[in-house]
């Protein structure tokens, strides 16, 4: 059973608990709901669609808070770094697509080292050994922070294909981002055709030109690594839960550019931003492109059903969104053009896998965030009024 609160005119805190069987509340012609406000708990009260106008603040314990842009996107924030959170935690949402990946990854390495062992182990330690043996440095998968110059390229190999088995799922995606990225080029093989096959969609040149990205460093001290989990502040802690590595989140790093130059398909993204009231986190994301591809040559992603599609993109979340590198959008854009995902701008329920919406997890989280999660695509009605990106007049022309 999963409870709502929604918005009732004849009892005497305006609103009354409505109980349901699936945590769904009605969507049809005859009977539907919008967010509507928020109580001093942070509830959400919801509105039957045509009594949503007008808005009753209430007194004494029944106060309310309207369901504004502000509420919106504190609320998307916090059910994006929960869901985050759990795919880092909870292995069985995932592990059947990131096992696949996993496997092909051991398999190509393992059969280029039976044909030259010491260079393909000295190759690997030189190309991405410093990613997982840090030297103190705060990166989020990384196996130590001893410097990788201490230790023997056997160890790291053996470090680096034991996590491939048994290590955490932001080990595994930064080594399968890692090899596709480094390791492949230098290895080749027929993989390498398979990687690329994405390229042109998830890595168009704006996303790696300044004047366009969207981004820039934010002004003062860094933020020290922390274990915040997702992209919410540090408040929100015990909200979100933690994550088990310290490291320093993109969130932390970097800020909208309101100076961006204006491109074609970067004002369309920030246009979807703007006008369905998203989120920025560091903008959008190269890295769910290059695991993409990663999954392509190495896991044949292009042959997999829906389901374990679904799978890969929310270990993705997990470790993208649960580490606080990125939005759920900035994510799921790429997802979009890479033809992984029918994504609604906006909304979850469509683009999760059914190892997570039929877990018992999963369905109190959809319950929990039904604003988001089921009606996270109505959003522009809460927008601030900003213009669309493009027409923004700080924006610098072409």
């Amino acid at each position: 059973m999963y409870e709502f609160l929604v918005r009732d005119f004849d009892s005497e805190g305006g609103y009354i608990k409505k109980t349901t069987l699936d945590g769904r509340l009605p969507r049809s012609r005859e009977e539907s709901y919008v967010p509507w406000g928020v109580t001093l708990d942070s509830k959400v009260v919801y509105a039957k669609t045509g009594e949503h106008t007008g808005f009753n603040a209430g007194k004494g314990n029944f106060r309310l808070k309207p369901y504004d842009t502000n509420i919106s996107q504190a609320r998307r924030a916090e059910a994006q770094s929960v869901l985050g959170v759990m795919a880092l935690n909870v292995a069985e949402y995932t592990e059947d697509a990131v096992n696949k990946v996993s496997t092909g990854i051991k398999q190509y390495l393992q059969a280029h080292k039976r044909n030259d062992s010491e260079g393909v182990t000295e190759m690997v330690k030189a190309q991405i050994g410093h990613y997982f043996f840090t030297g103190g440095r705060m990166g989020f998968g990384r196996i130590s922070e001893e410097k990788a110059k201490d230790i023997s390229a056997s160890v790291i190999w053996e470090k680096l294909i034991l996590a491939l088995d048994n290590g955490t799922l932001e080990q595994k995606l930064a080594i399968h981002d890692a090899v596709g990225r480094k390791i492949l080029p230098k290895l080749k093989g027929p993989e390498e055709v398979k990687y690329a096959v994405l390229a042109n969609k998830v890595r168009e040149a704006w996303f790696d030109d300044s004047r366009y990205r969207g981004r820039r460093k934010k002004s003062g001290s860094a933020a020290p690594a922390s274990t915040v989990g997702g992209i919410v502040p540090a408040s929100s802690q015990d909200i979100v839960g933690t994550v088990t590595q310290s490291r320093n989140r993109g969130v932390d790093m970097f800020e909208r550019d309101p100076n961006r130059e204006a491109h074609a398909t970067a004002d369309s993204f920030y246009d979807d931003v703007d006008v369905r009231n998203l989120l920025f986190g560091a903008g959008i994301s190269g890295t769910t492109g290059t695991l993409l591809q990663a999954a392509c040559a190495f896991g044949g992603l292009h042959t997999w059903n829906a389901e374990l599609c679904k799978q890969y993109m929310l270990a993705i979340v997990g470790y993208l969104i649960g580490g606080g590198m990125h939005s759920f959008h900035e994510s799921m854009a790429i997802a979009q053009k890479a033809g992984i995902v029918n994504y609604n701008p906006g909304s979850y329920v469509e683009v999760l896998p059914t190892s997570f919406l039929h877990s018992i997890k999963g369905k109190a989280w959809v319950a929990r965030y039904y604003d988001v999660s089921v009606l996270g695509a109505i959003h522009w009605r809460y927008n601030s009024g900003r213009l669309p990106s493009h027409i923004q007049r700080s924006l610098v022309s072409d």
